[in-house]
């Protein structure tokens, strides 16, 4: 690192600049990208626009912030944010993304470790769970809230570890992520988009493997397991041809006859409001967080 993060007050600056910052351009963000890029809410009865790729703005800071520390932690954010961004333009296949993703998984790893097994574990890692924090979404402050959550418990991880660097890195992730959440929370103003989504699993596994925390795992639960309902299910037919979730007319979601996914599966056992399965899927994230650090207390 070029600077030294040991100065308490300067490191609580940065972490006020952050965060209202991220709170300011977010702000602003809204009122400009209503008119070019939006998307309509399923799960409201008001079909307002709703501004989407809001994830730029905690990205760009965070980016920007961490190239003041360690620029291959900021390159990996910029990168994976450079291909939610061509993502939500332009779609890319599910095959090309995940490539391109291992592929900045491979460079990053490599600037890091050089040629280790951790580079190949940076290729799967980033690939992998890039796209599971993408695919766990679709929910009022689902997205942002719940890797504001796993970012909390690596950050604990990593205190516990003793790895002091990494843990105000996380908490720089956070309060400028914690900005987009205050617009993107039920009922949201803004949508994060793919630039918002896939940076936060590459921030989380690259932290995970640089520091060794393989307690990240079951962190990760909850987005293992939606991935594998995904799959699992939306392997007989293309995705694009099932039915949305949708709102009934008695407020609660209706789960729909499309392919099972965490919150549908939760629908389909107790339906109910979008701000109560978005609460719910947090405590589950909570729960698992917690799971992690006492198995790392025990073990």
């Amino acid at each position: 690192m070029s600077i030294s993060l040991k100065s308490d007050y300067y490191f609580l600056g940065l972490l006020l600049v952050a965060f209202l910052f991220s709170c300011l351009l977010t702000r602003f963000f809204i009122k400009f990208m209503v008119n070019y890029k939006y998307g309509f809410d399923l799960h409201k009865k008001n079909k307002e626009k709703i501004p989407e790729m809001g994830g730029i703005v905690p990205v760009f800071i965070i980016s920007l912030l961490f190239m003041l520390f360690d620029f291959r932690i900021s390159l990996i954010l910029f990168l994976t944010g450079l291909v939610g961004i061509y993502d939500d333009l332009f779609k890319l296949s599910p095959f090309k993304k995940i490539v391109i993703l291992g592929i900045i998984g491979g460079i990053i790893g490599y600037l890091i470790f050089g040629l280790d097994v951790k580079t190949l574990l940076m290729i799967l890692g980033v690939s992998i769970f890039s796209n599971f924090t993408n695919m766990l979404a679709g929910f009022n402050g689902l997205e942002i809230g719940l890797g504001i959550i796993s970012a909390f418990f690596l950050g604990l991880l990593l205190l516990l570890n003793g790895e002091y660097e990494g843990f105000k890195l996380v908490l720089l992730f956070i309060v400028s992520y914690l900005g987009l959440l205050l617009f993107n929370k039920y009922p949201a103003k803004v949508f994060p988009g793919d630039v918002g989504t896939l940076p936060i699993g590459a921030f989380l596994v690259t932290l995970a493997i640089k520091y060794s925390i393989p307690e990240f795992l079951i962190i990760m639960i909850p987005y293992i397991i939606d991935a594998f309902l995904k799959y699992l299910s939306a392997g007989i037919t293309k995705r694009e041809d099932h039915k949305p979730t949708t709102l009934r007319e008695d407020g609660k979601l209706d789960p729909g006859e499309g392919y099972l996914s965490l919150p549908r599966l939760i629908l389909k056992i107790y339906p109910m409001r979008e701000y109560e399965l978005v609460l719910l899927l947090w405590a589950i994230g909570i729960f698992f967080g917690i799971l992690a650090v006492v198995f790392k207390v025990i073990r």
